[in-house]
C-alpha cells in the first residue's frame, strides 16, 4: 500500500481527554492574567517552537527568501519572528476575546469596510467572505457577532472529536452554524441560496488533483477552485476580509470591496478559463493584502508543497 494510501492512525481516546484536559486549564488560566499578558505569552512559545523545529524552520525561512528576494537575511529574520509572534498571540486572543460578550468584542474587534458587506447582501445572491490566515483570522468565526447577523464559516474539523466540539461551542455563539470541509459542496450551496453568507479560507496548500495552480508570490501555487465553482454557479458576490492586529489585544477586520462574478463571465471563457481566471485573481487580492503587512501571514505554512507536473 502507498504512503498515500495508508489510512491514519487511530487516535488514543486517553490522548484526547488529556488534550481538551490541558485546553480547559489553560482558558481558566488565560482568564485570570491581566490583559496582554496571554499574547506575550503566546509569541514567546511560538518563537521558541521556531528555535526548536528545524524543519519548520526551513519552511518559514525557504518561503520569505523566496517570496521576497529583494530583502535582506535580518530583514527575513525579523518577518519570520514577527510572523510566529502574531500567530501565537492571536491563539491567546481568540481563546481570551471568544469567551467576552458581544458589546465586550466590539469594543476589542472593529469593523473597516462594513459598506462593502451591505453592498453585497444588497444583491440577495447569498455572499462569499473570502479570507486567509492573516492575523486574527479565527476571530472571522465571531464575526457574526460583530456585523450583527449570523455568517457559516467553512471549517476543517480537529483531529481530536473533544476538542472540537469545545472549539464549536465557542464559534457558534452568535447564531454562526459551521460547515465541515469535507463534503461541504451541497450545504454551502443551500446557504448561498437561502441568501446567507458563507466564509472560506483560500491561501492553503492543496493536493493537485484537487486545486488548479495559480501564481502567488512568483510561484505557481496549488489552490482549490471550490471558491471559484460556488461563485460562477451562484452569481454570489466574493468579499474580501482580513483580520489584522491593531496591537494591545485589538483587531481590526477590513472588508473589501466585492468581486462579482460577471468579472469572469465574459470574453468567451469556457468554465475552466473562468474558474482558472477568478481563483488567480482571488490570490492576488489575498497577496496584495499579505504584501501590505508580511509579519501577519502564517509563511510556517508549506504553502508550494505540491508542484505542477515536470516542475522541480
Amino acid at each position: 500500500m502507498s504512503p498515500a494510501a495508508t489510512p491514519r492512525r487511530r487516535r488514543s481516546p486517553a490522548r484526547d481527554r488529556s488534550e481538551l484536559w490541558l485546553f480547559r486549564i489553560a482558558v481558566q488560566t488565560l482568564g485570570r492574567l491581566p490583559r496582554g499578558v496571554p499574547a506575550a505569552l503566546g509569541r514567546g512559545l511560538t518563537r521558541l517552537y521556531l528555535r526548536l523545529s528545524a524543519s519548520r524552520r526551513r519552511v518559514l525561512l525557504g518561503n520569505l527568501r523566496q517570496a521576497f528576494p529583494e530583502k535582506s537575511s535580518r530583514e527575513i529574520a525579523r518577518i519570520a519572528r514577527d510572523s510566529m509572534g502574531s500567530f501565537g498571540a492571536a491563539v491567546m486572543d481568540f481563546i481570551e476575546i471568544s469567551r467576552l460578550d458581544a458589546e465586550a468584542i466590539r469594543s476589542r474587534v472593529r469593523v473597516v469596510g462594513r459598506e462593502h458587506y451591505d453592498r453585497a447582501r444588497a444583491l440577495h445572491r447569498g455572499v462569499l467572505l473570502m479570507s486567509a490566515h492573516i492575523g486574527g483570522w479565527e476571530l472571522g468565526a465571531l464575526l457574526g457577532g460583530i456585523l450583527g447577523e449570523p455568517i457559516v464559516p467553512v471549517i476543517r474539523p480537529l483531529d481530536n472529536p473533544l476538542l472540537e466540539r469545545e472549539l464549536v461551542r465557542l464559534r457558534t455563539r452568535f447564531g454562526n452554524r459551521l460547515i465541515g470541509k469535507r463534503d461541504a459542496a451541497k450545504d454551502i450551496l443551500k446557504t448561498l441560496r437561502a441568501d446567507e453568507a458563507v466564509a472560506i479560507l483560500i491561501d492553503q496548500n492543496v493536493i493537485a488533483r484537487e486545486g488548479v495552480f495559480v501564481p502567488f508570490f512568483g510561484r505557481l501555487a496549488a489552490t482549490s477552485p471550490a471558491l471559484a465553482l460556488f461563485q460562477l454557479k451562484t452569481g454570489a458576490p466574493v468579499v474580501p476580509v482580513f483580520v489584522w492586529p491593531d496591537g494591545r489585544g485589538r483587531y481590526r477586520v477590513e472588508l473589501e470591496p466585492a468581486i462579482l462574478a460577471e468579472e469572469f463571465q465574459q470574453d468567451g471563457l469556457d468554465r475552466a478559463q473562468a474558474v482558472l481566471r477568478a481563483t488567480a485573481r482571488y490570490t492576488e487580492v489575498t497577496e496584495a493584502a499579505i504584501r501590505r503587512d508580511p509579519a501577519a501571514w502564517l509563511w510556517m505554512h508549506n504553502r508550494w508543497r505540491t508542484r505542477p507536473e515536470g516542475a522541480a
